[in-house]
């Protein structure tokens, strides 16, 4: 016999797809034309590859992009329908070397420059550097070729001043991010919301919270249950509410046997709210029918 209360209680935003990634997802980026590009790293074989989704389906349209380069390089930035690849200057040390450019719809490589250091993005040009015996040089470039156009080597005022402007006009495309969300500043109605998200139950660490149309969407996280180790885990959950009124459209436990609360689980693009499963899959929920 079907249980009433499961009914009346059930979940009414199902997962539209699932990506589920060879490794961890490291890092994510929403590209023009609804793509999202990855950075997925494999702990224990030491390896890191790339990855490019159809945001309306969760398909990839490319997948698997290894450089020689196994583990140490990333993703430094995704700019219009170019992905930019970075290394390493030594191993285990934090300054980035070299670039790679690729197309973000085929995955295919476009231009390199091994001994420059991305800086920054205006428009179609790309600004890199290299610090040389107690200067710094900087270098314009062309974003689609490589090509090089000018450089900076008596002052860098223009293009420090340049910089600011990239700043300025930093293009997150479309995405709407959670911010924290803090019990005693935040309105009656939100503090309303949050109670009915947990239930009674009672946080560990912080709280992000996302509000877009009528949707709220929570994100906390609790001690995993019968967890009495000294070294408690923590479950992440995540709790999607529709305005008016608070009504649950989505609960889940995201994240589970975690030795710490991990930020940046889920974001809102356009139409749908994405989320990280596990640290593993990438799941979108259609939050509004364009």
């Amino acid at each position: 016999m079907m249980n009433l209360r499961s009914l009346f209680h059930a979940d009414r935003l199902k997962p539209e797809w699932t990506y589920t990634a060879n490794g961890m997802l490291w890092r994510l980026f929403c590209a023009k034309g609804e793509r999202i590009v990855g950075e997925c790293r494999d702990q224990g074989r030491k390896t890191a590859s790339f990855f490019c989704l159809d945001e309306n389906t969760g398909l990839p349209l490319w997948k698997d992009l290894r450089l020689e380069e196994a583990w140490w390089v990333g993703i430094e930035a995704v700019l219009g329908d170019t992905l930019v690849l970075h290394s390493y200057a030594k191993p285990d040390m934090p300054q980035h070397r070299g670039i790679r450019a690729f197309d973000v719809a085929s995955g295919t490589p476009r231009w390199r420059n091994d001994e420059s250091t991305f800086w920054f993005c205006v428009d179609d040009r790309l600004y890199a550097y290299r610090d040389l015996f107690e200067k710094r040089v900087g270098y314009e470039l062309d974003l689609n070729t490589g090509a090089h156009l000018r450089t900076f080597e008596e002052s860098l005022q223009e293009i420090n001043d340049l910089r600011e402007r990239a700043t300025e006009i930093q293009d997150r495309e479309g995405v709407v991010l959670p911010g924290p969300f803090d019990r005693d500043s935040a309105s009656p109605e939100a503090q309303s919301l949050f109670d009915k998200a947990l239930r009674g139950a009672l946080t560990s660490g912080g709280v992000d919270i996302v509000q877009e149309k009528d949707v709220v969407a929570f994100s906390y996280y609790l001690r995993s249950q019968n967890d009495r180790s000294e070294r408690p885990t923590f479950e992440n959950h995540l709790c999607v509410l529709r305005l008016p009124g608070g009504v649950r459209e989505f609960s889940e436990v995201i994240n589970e046997n975690l030795a710490f609360p991990v930020p940046d689980t889920f974001f809102i693009r356009g139409s749908r709210l994405l989320f990280l499963k596990n640290q593993q899959s990438l799941v979108s929920l259609r939050l509004w029918q364009s």
